[in-house]
């Protein structure tokens, strides 16, 4: 039924009938969309005194005009900046498509774009903003809703997993207790208690191969945080005891490092010779290591000297292998 759209689609349509200067009046919109010409009324009442919309009545053409150019902006009446910034949202959501709530946030999206005038065109927009491909997570994204309702309802989970360290793929029966994202390695993980491995343990998504819910309820334990255990993490790997890690970096790379925040206990300190030492409290040494490895001669680790071992036989087992 016509008379069931909102007001903005009739807004909408008596600004296209103005723009093309087609002169419409109360009753051929009212017969237009099958209400009243009370409602007409009130619409361009509407538009013309909180809109700011330079509407006027042409007694000749009995019929309505604009007496000067005019942006009717539909959507909740934004401003151009603010659809501009929606269009754009639209862009970036296309990049996470498969992760949670994509579907809910694309539909009410495209409910609120359909009503932009066309001159705010995508092309425009993004020959001044582009945005790299994320990683596609399509193939699992079946499980996102799976894995909530059992976070939800404190469900025990079986999954099928491949676990990137062995190369082996398992079956085992898991709490879950949080999905969480991670921006540094663009990847979803799954924070649980693992009763093969009888701890608590980080789960790649992706590597989830088969997911079913059991029968069985967990119990989140009273002297457990997840964001205290997520904060002992670097890049989701987490170790068996807590350190204090310090890292050299040179002049050369410190603007870089002191642009992010790697860690919430990381702390700055800046050297005399323009180089810095980051220092923060983190377990899992491994992710430590292939992160400070990125920086070549640029990072030295200061401590702890267990840290410092490991890369320096990394590197003396890279200078093995590029021998001649």
């Amino acid at each position: 039924m016509k008379q069931s759209r909102p007001p903005v689609v009739r807004m909408y349509f008596l600004d296209e009938q103005l723009r093309k200067k087609l002169y419409p009046n109360c009753t051929s919109l009212a017969a237009h969309f099958e209400v009243s010409r009370k409602t007409i009324q009130r619409d361009i009442d509407y538009m013309r005194d909180l809109l700011d919309a330079p509407i006027e009545y042409h007694s000749k053409k009995k019929g309505f005009f604009y007496r000067e150019n005019w942006v009717f902006l539909p959507s909740a009446f934004l401003e151009q900046n603010e659809a501009e910034a929606l269009k754009a949202t639209k862009k970036v959501l296309s990049q996470y498509r498969g992760t949670p709530y994509y579907n809910e946030v694309s539909r009410a999206l495209d409910k609120v774009l359909q009503y932009l005038p066309g001159s705010l065109g995508e092309n425009d927009l993004f020959s001044i903003y582009s945005f790299d491909n994320l990683n596609e997570t399509q193939e699992f994204s079946g499980h996102f809703a799976t894995i909530e309702d059992a976070i939800r309802q404190k469900l025990k989970i079986g999954i099928v997993y491949d676990a990137p360290s062995s190369g082996k793929v398992t079956e085992r029966t898991i709490h879950p207790y949080r999905l969480h994202y991670s921006h540094t390695s663009q990847t979803w993980y799954l924070v649980a208690h693992c009763e093969l491995r009888k701890e608590i343990r980080t789960f790649v998504v992706g590597r989830i191969k088969k997911l079913r819910v059991q029968k069985g309820n967990f119990e989140l334990p009273q002297d457990f945080s997840v964001d205290a255990y997520l904060s002992k993490t670097f890049d989701q790997v987490v170790g068996e005891t807590e350190q204090v890690v310090s890292i050299r970096f040179s002049a050369y790379q410190a603007p870089w490092i002191r642009e992010k925040q790697w860690h919430p206990t990381q702390r700055i300190e800046p050297l005399d010779d323009g180089g810095l030492t980051v220092h923060f409290r983190v377990s899992g040494l491994d992710a430590i290591k292939r992160w400070v490895m990125r920086y070549g001669k640029e990072a030295e680790v200061l401590e702890p000297a267990e840290l410092r071992d490991m890369v320096r036989n990394e590197v003396r087992d890279m200078g093995v292998v590029y021998e001649e």
